[in-house]
């Protein structure tokens, strides 16, 4: 109980303190734009390697998941833009961020070269936990955005009815493969991990955004966003 409250506390401050301070924002969307980006590629992978395993239900709402983790993408890389950024793609710091999310991020916790090896509802279990994660963050994002940024604010909103549709669905596909089990035991241990590498957590969330490897380079804010 502990490390589950632990780990809720910081990823709200961390969440929070990202999302008010205006140096540390562009960084946050960046980050966010390359988790959606993966997230959509990764979706795909599990979608394609298990075909055969997956209810014609499911694939459609896995179908829909990928198109809305694209939108996503799409809308916190605007977002960074109405900060007067744009992401650098060919930056380390954006290299080291795709490395440590998505399917890279899952092979690594899985311990397989190929998604395809390991067994559908665990992957499912991964991918409902990054889901539930970002449901947690955008509220506590959108709680510490500033009230003028409306029309961020107003994208972030659509991008959360998705995620907590993405919940559900994922919620109801462990129970129709009847390993509910599966995403608890995976909680319990990413908090542990957490909680062990409880300095590593702290020195991140309290590290100046001009001591972090930058994701962004300034650019020309657009006049008009359609997003």
């Amino acid at each position: 109980m502990l490390q589950h409250v632990l780990f809720i506390g910081f990823s709200a401050i961390y969440y929070s303190q990202s999302a008010a301070n205006p140096q540390r924002r562009p960084h946050l969307f960046a980050s966010l734009a390359l988790q959606e980006a993966e997230g959509s590629r990764t979706v795909a992978h599990i979608r394609s390697a298990k075909a055969t395993e997956i209810p014609v239900w499911l694939d459609e709402q896995m179908q829909r998941h990928i198109s809305d983790e694209v939108r996503h993408a799409q809308i916190f890389t605007k977002a960074v833009e109405r900060e007067g950024y744009f992401i650098d793609l060919d930056g380390e710091a954006a290299q080291q961020s795709l490395s440590s999310v998505g399917e890279a991020s899952m092979r690594r916790y899985h311990q397989v070269d190929d998604l395809a090896v390991a067994p559908l509802p665990d992957l499912l279990a991964s991918v409902l936990l990054a889901e539930e994660l970002g449901v947690r963050g955008f509220r506590c994002i959108l709680k510490a955005l500033p009230d003028q940024l409306t029309a961020t604010r107003a994208a972030i909103e659509s991008v959360l009815q998705d995620e907590e549709r993405h919940v559900r669905y994922l919620s109801d596909a462990l129970h129709y493969f009847r390993s509910t089990a599966v995403v608890d035991a995976y909680r319990r241990d990413i908090e542990s991990k957490m909680f062990n590498d409880l300095g590593k957590v702290l020195d991140f969330m309290t590290k100046p955004a001009t001591e972090r490897p930058s994701l962004v380079k300034p650019g020309q804010k657009p006049e008009l966003s359609l997003v």
